[in-house]
C-alpha cells in the first residue's frame, strides 16, 4: 500500500488533535455570532498557535453557546490542539453570570498560561471579569505580541495616540494572562481541512443572572450624552448676539448647545459646555460655531471635528483659518433666516 509522508504527517495530526487531554496553554474563547464563528476567533487562534509553538504548550478553544458543536471542527482546522464545548440552551444568549460561571469553573480546573478573547462586546465583558476572579493579568486590544521566553510572559502592543506610537505592556507576575486582541490585527491562520478532534463537552449549570430584563421603563428620560461624544454641535461665542437663535438652531438640528469662554462669562451655558482645551475637547461630525473668534485655546479642542462651520463678522478671525465652510454675517441677523429657511425645508 503507497502512502506518502504527508498522507502519515496528516494522519498522525488527526489522532493527536482527538487524544489532547487538558491543563496548561493557551486559549481562545471564541466568539459566535449568528451561529457562525467570528473572523476574529480564528485571528486569535493564529496568535495562539505561534504563541503556543514557542511556549511548548497546546492550544485550546472553547465554544459556548446553543447549536455549535459543529463549528468545533473549524476551530481544530484553525490550530486548536483540543476543544471544550458548552452547548445548552441556558447559552443560545450571550448573557454574563451563565458564561463567567462555565469559564470561571474551566479556568479554575485546567490553569491555562494565556487566555486569548477577541476585543468585542462579548470579550470586553468577559475577559476583565475573568481576570479579577482568577487573579491574572489583562491586556486590551493589543495589536501586535511578543513573548518573552525567559519568563513566558507575553508582551502586548496597544496604540496610543491615535496609532503614531504603542506602548508595551506585560503582567510577567499573574497567571493567566488574558488578552483581547483587535479585530483584523492579526492575520487569520491557514486552514487545515484533513485536521479533525473530539471535542469535550462541559457541564452547564443554571445560573440566576443578577440582571433580568423586566420590561420597557416608562416616564424615564436617559442623561444626555456628553458633549465631548456628540456627534453635533451648536456653540455660541460673544458675538452671537441672540442666544436664544443658537439654541433653535441646536433644537432644530438635533444638535448639543456649547459656547466658548466669553458665552460662559456672559452666563449662557455652563461649565461643562465650555469648548476649550481647558474645559472639553470635542470631536463632532459637525461643528457649528457661532459668534466665535477662535482663540488657540478654542480652535486647538475642536481640531478632532470632521467638518467645522463658522458664522463670524469678522473676516480676520482666527476661527476661519480651521473652519471648512466660513459665513460671513452677523449672527443675529444670519441665524434668523437660517432657522426659517430650515423649518420650510428650503435648504
Amino acid at each position: 500500500m503507497d502512502i506518502s509522508y504527508l498522507d502519515l504527517l496528516m494522519a498522525q495530526q488527526e489522532e493527536f488533535a482527538a487524544e489532547v487531554g487538558g491543563g496548561g496553554g493557551v486559549w481562545v474563547v471564541a466568539d459566535v455570532v449568528d451561529g457562525a464563528l467570528a473572523p476574529v476567533t480564528l485571528e486569535a487562534l493564529g496568535l495562539a498557535r505561534t504563541l503556543a509553538d514557542s511556549l511548548g504548550a497546546y492550544v485550546y478553544g472553547v465554544l459556548l453557546g446553543e447549536g455549535i458543536t459543529a463549528l468545533a471542527q473549524t476551530l481544530y482546522q484553525a490550530g486548536a490542539d483540543g476543544v471544550r464545548v458548552a452547548d445548552d440552551p441556558l447559552l443560545g444568549r450571550f448573557a454574563l453570570e451563565p458564561y463567567l460561571k462555565v469559564l470561571s469553573d474551566l479556568f479554575e480546573q485546567e490553569r491555562p498560561e494565556v487566555v486569548i478573547f477577541g476585543a468585542t462586546p462579548q470579550g470586553s465583558a468577559l475577559a476583565p471579569r475573568l481576570a479579577q476572579r482568577t487573579g491574572g493579568g489583562l491586556i486590551e486590544r493589543i495589536t501586535r505580541a511578543s513573548l518573552d521566553e525567559a519568563t513566558r510572559t507575553v508582551v502586548g502592543a496597544v496604540p496610543i495616540y491615535g496609532g503614531e506610537y504603542f506602548e508595551l505592556l506585560a503582567c510577567p507576575a499573574a497567571r493567566p494572562q488574558f488578552l483581547t486582541i483587535t479585530p483584523g490585527a492579526f492575520p487569520a491562520p491557514f486552514m487545515d481541512t484533513r485536521r479533525r478532534g473530539e471535542p469535550s463537552s462541559l457541564p452547564v449549570e443554571p445560573v440566576t443572572p443578577r440582571v433580568r430584563l423586566l420590561g420597557v421603563a416608562e416616564g424615564f428620560a436617559p442623561p444626555p450624552l456628553p458633549l465631548k461624544r456628540a456627534p453635533l454641535i451648536v456653540a455660541a461665542g460673544r458675538q452671537a448676539g441672540d442666544f436664544e437663535s443658537v439654541r433653535a438652531l441646536a433644537s432644530v438640528l438635533g444638535a448639543q448647545v456649547a459656547g466658548d469662554r466669553g458665552a460662559y462669562d456672559a452666563g449662557w451655558i455652563g461649565r461643562e459646555q465650555v469648548v476649550d482645551v481647558r474645559g472639553t475637547t470635542v470631536a463632532p461630525q459637525v461643528y457649528i460655531a457661532v459668534g466665535i473668534q477662535g482663540d488657540t485655546f478654542h480652535n486647538a479642542a475642536i481640531e478632532e471635528a470632521r467638518y467645522i462651520v463658522a458664522i463670524h463678522p469678522d473676516p480676520e478671525a482666527p476661527i476661519f483659518e480651521v473652519a471648512d465652510l466660513c459665513v460671513e454675517a452677523q449672527p443675529a441677523q444670519f441665524l434668523p433666516e437660517l432657522l426659517e429657511a430650515l423649518k420650510s425645508g428650503k435648504t
